[in-house]
């Protein structure tokens, strides 16, 4: 088997086969699969157990890399060639591929969770407002994207892991995300020995969870001016599920391509969706969904009769929930 050091190697002097070419491929999908199992798998169980397989995953983070760009540069010959380390072993092979697929598979949660869920989409949209005001800056490490304050040049030492995050006290959350933001920054410099860097999809995460819109709220009596105005995230999801409530009476309804009783049916399996949209994703599949209200559905008749309809549903919902959260 040729080794890592040698593809590499060969392929930045452009000496590389057809057949090493693919190994360097499959390599970089083990290296993948590897680091979405270890480091990825536990923190969205509900992401990779429904929407996505992580072998699916694995080949869309890695794709991009090995698809020529607007410019006919494979975007991996360009990472190569701007490293500035020297690749001499295969220690420094696999730590090349390493941080070039996590930085991939940290894009693709990011593309994948906001269009699986809009609340994602909506903290992120905020986290980016402040990198776009200069108040901080998005820096990579081992793949995984931190949130750093701007005087920093990089990540000079081991900054904390995300389960540092996941135990953090709610109270430091109930505030406007640049307040969430300068707390954590100010509690790792004053109470650990870590870098001050924020993993960024793990404070996503904990917003979620500590505020349960996954947005900042707070009562009218404790609202304070640095608070963000809160979100009624109920009337968000109820909103949109009216729309689409609306759109199944009238098309499938209507059309007589549903009857009352499906469409019943039909209905309370969309607020079990946006129940889980707000609980953090869609937790399993879509048969999964519908077969409790309909006791003898089997999965042939499912994808016969109700999947393309049901999947359409979902998209629209996602798309009324993300919608009326930018109008926000």
């Amino acid at each position: 088997m040729t080794t890592l050091h040698s593809l590499l190697r060969n392929f930045l002097s452009s000496l590389i086969s057809e057949n090493e070419f693919n190994e360097l491929i499959k390599n970089s999908l083990k290296i993948c699969t590897a680091i979405l199992s270890k480091r990825y798998y536990n923190y969205y169980p509900n992401f990779f157990n429904g929407d996505f397989s992580i072998s699916d995953f694995a080949i869309d983070s890695i794709s991009p890399l090995f698809i020529k760009d607007k410019s006919g540069e494979l975007p991996i010959r360009r990472a190569l060639q701007n490293w500035d380390k020297e690749i001499t072993d295969e220690v420094a092979a696999y730590f090349f591929l390493s941080q070039i697929i996590g930085s991939r598979i940290e894009q693709e949660i990011s593309k994948k969770l906001k269009e699986a869920d809009p609340f994602f989409g909506k903290i992120l949209r905020s986290i980016n407002h402040l990198v776009e005001t200069n108040k901080i800056k998005k820096v990579s490490w081992f793949g995984v994207v931190y949130l750093v304050e701007v005087e920093q040049t990089g990540i000079t030492q081991k900054p904390l892991e995300a389960e540092f995050i996941e135990n953090l006290p709610a109270s430091m959350f109930v505030c406007t995300n640049e307040k969430i933001v300068n707390n954590i920054f100010h509690h790792i410099k004053t109470e650990t020995d870590y870098f001050p860097a924020i993993p960024l999809n793990a404070l996503i995460r904990k917003i979620k969870q500590v505020n349960g819109s996954f947005l900042q709220q707070n009562s009218p009596e404790s609202k304070q001016e640095n608070f963000e105005e809160a979100l009624n995230v109920e009337r968000v999801i109820n909103e949109s599920l009216n729309t689409v409530n609306e759109r199944l009476e009238k098309f499938y309804l209507g059309k007589d391509k549903l009857n009352e009783n499906e469409t019943v049916i039909l209905k309370k399996v969309l607020i079990d969706l946006s129940n889980d949209l707000k609980d953090g994703g869609i937790s399993r599949g879509l048969y999964e969904y519908l077969s409790p209200h309909m006791i003898d559905l089997s999965m042939e008749d499912f994808y016969k009769r109700y999947h393309q309809t049901l999947d359409y549903l979902l998209r629209l919902l996602k798309k009324e929930i993300a919608t009326r959260l930018v109008e926000k």
